[in-house]
């Protein structure tokens, strides 16, 4: 029972660290715009690229991660889980170091 719990409160915590990642890119798609515009700027499709990507990249590797670990043992459920939540840190974190932010204006 308490194997149970703990199988639980561990993927409620990472389905709310996914939920965060999407937020928190739905943030960006919606204040960077204004943001560019206080400046006398828009956003360029490149940037429009990169602000999709990064709202729907969560939602994909989180289906794909369910999809991938449906049927398995809940320990293995995690692991594919918290891999798919490591994926979408380092992709966005590359995308934040890699993607100059001048392409984001124009």
């Amino acid at each position: 029972m308490i194997g149970r719990i703990v199988v639980w409160t561990v993927g409620a915590l990472l389905t709310g660290l996914y939920v965060y990642t999407v937020a928190a890119s739905v943030g960006n798609i919606v204040m960077l715009p204004r943001m560019a515009t206080s400046m006398g700027l828009g956003i360029t499709p490149w940037g429009w690229f990169w602000l999709a990507f990064g709202a729907l990249l969560p939602a994909v590797v989180y289906a794909l991660a369910l999809l991938v670990a449906r049927g398995r043992k809940a320990a293995l459920r995690l692991l594919v889980l918290a891999a798919g939540l490591g994926l979408v840190a380092a992709a966005q974190l590359e995308v934040m170091h890699l993607v100059p932010q001048t392409s984001f204006f124009a």
